[in-house]
């Protein structure tokens, strides 16, 4: 009985690994219709160094349909379009600077406190102490002033972009 348990059980676990033998070896002959990708791939992955696409014959290239919406994005022959295109690009660069400049400011702020506090743990004098709390208010001013610029330049970017779908909208 013991015995008999084993073959069974032996047979079944053979089954188990042959199974997923036979669907590849059924999938080899059907291997020149049946491609693992798609033909429209805008990803161009498969490319080999000739420039066609492994497995792909003259054949399949013919097949292969562009998505024309994707191909040409962001170029306008239009003068204005173009314009939108470059200020939108300039009021991005204008952001991500006033982002940095004021990273920046917050960082020396951020010196200033802990020297103000250091001074003050050592018994520094009145005057050093009242320089360093005047330094500290002229950066917080100045950090007011900056953050202020990142605001239109912010508010600039969002109407370059407005004008832009707009101006895309009615082309």
């Amino acid at each position: 009985m013991k015995n008999l348990r084993t073959i069974i059980l032996s047979a079944v676990v053979a089954g188990v690994l042959i199974v997923p033998g036979l669907s590849t070896t059924a999938n080899a002959k059907d291997e020149k219709d049946h491609h693992h990708f798609r033909k429209n791939d805008h990803h161009e992955k498969w490319k080999g160094h000739d420039g066609k696409r492994d497995g792909h014959h003259e054949r399949h290239d013919k097949n292969y349909r562009r998505d024309v919406r994707h191909d040409n994005r962001g170029h306008h022959k239009n003068p204005e379009i173009r314009q939108d295109f470059k200020d939108v690009r300039n009021a991005r660069n204008e952001v991500k600077q006033g982002r940095k400049e004021l990273r920046g400011d917050y960082q020396e702020l951020r010196k200033d406190r802990a020297e103000l506090r250091r001074d003050i743990r050592n018994g520094a004098s009145k005057e050093e102490i009242s320089r360093d709390r005047q330094e500290i208010r002229d950066d917080f001013k100045e950090i007011g002033k900056d953050r202020r610029e990142l605001q239109q330049d912010q508010n600039t970017l969002q109407s370059a972009r407005r004008e832009l779908k707009a101006d895309l909208r009615n082309r």
